[in-house]
């Protein structure tokens, strides 16, 4: 199994979901602003969801599925985003980011300061060669973050994805292990 403890830096910390998180996670990610820029959130995810959701993320650690981390701020203990390593092909050794922040925190470096600790667990932990990350086109505060973390847009997928009876255009981008410093 892997090293599942927490990654931490001077102002907030990663570690795996706890039963007790599901109230802030549902709160968080019930969010409008959250339902509206990621593609792969229900609409009211309520806290039974939640629970849900941290049990199935359990397993998918003890499988080496996905990594997904609740990103904490350090002192207050806060839940202030989500952050993973998902669909994790190990075989090929790849797998794609996957974050968002809750919006209270917006536009204050935590994606990308996060996406710096999730790439290191990716790289070094989980020795993959590649991390895949997407983002709908119009999200570009996602697209910023990624440019950030040194990404490399590689194009968009025309209506890749519907969302409430609409098709919207995805944009990919990928890091490689000799390319992330």
């Amino acid at each position: 199994m892997r090293n599942n403890g927490p990654m931490a830096s001077e102002r907030l910390y990663l570690r795996p979901y706890r039963t007790s998180d599901a109230r802030a996670l549902s709160d968080m990610t019930s969010r409008d602003e959250i339902y509206r820029t990621t593609y792969n959130i229900q609409r009211d995810f309520d806290v039974e969801h939640a629970r849900w959701w941290i049990k199935f993320n359990a397993n998918c650690r003890r499988t080496g599925t996905s990594y997904e981390f609740g990103i904490f701020e350090s002192g207050t203990d806060r839940l202030v985003g989500n952050i993973g390593i998902v669909n994790i092909n190990s075989r090929c050794r790849h797998a794609t980011l996957a974050y968002y922040i809750h919006p209270e925190m917006w536009n204050r470096g935590i994606a990308t300061e996060a996406g710096r600790m999730i790439l290191e667990y990716a790289f070094g932990t989980l020795g993959l060669n590649r991390v895949g990350a997407v983002c709908m086109t119009g999200n570009a505060a996602s697209r910023r973050v990624l440019d950030k973390l040194g990404f490399a847009f590689e194009g968009v997928a025309r209506q890749e994805i519907m969302k409430d009876g609409v098709f919207y255009d995805v944009a990919h981008y990928g890091l490689l292990r000799s390319e992330f410093n």
